[in-house]
């Protein structure tokens, strides 16, 4: 019963921390690419990344409880995570 909780918290805790991270790392990603190759406003730019990574965040939160193997969902948030920051970072980088 204990166990059970301690993964039930874990989920918790990464469908919130690391759904959000992720999302805020594809949004930072789409603000960077979209205003570099399109000619729409900054601020509607953000706009648009926000709302599209709104259904990502969602889609984390589902499928942080649907997945059966709790190491591969760490695995893969954090691999998603990293590459959307890296990716930010990489763009600031680049157009500097």
């Amino acid at each position: 019963m204990v166990v059970r909780d301690l993964e039930v918290a874990a989920r918790l805790l990464l469908a919130i921390g690391g759904g959000y991270a992720v999302s805020a790392g594809l949004a930072a990603l789409a603000v960077a690419t979209l205003s570099a190759i399109t000619t729409l406003p900054r601020s509607a730019v953000v706009v648009l990344a926000s709302m599209l990574t709104f259904l990502v965040y969602l889609a984390i939160l589902i499928w942080t409880f649907a997945e059966r193997r709790l190491l591969r969902l760490c695995l893969i948030l954090a691999a998603a995570g990293a590459m959307s920051w890296g990716g930010v970072f990489g763009l600031a980088r680049l157009r500097s």
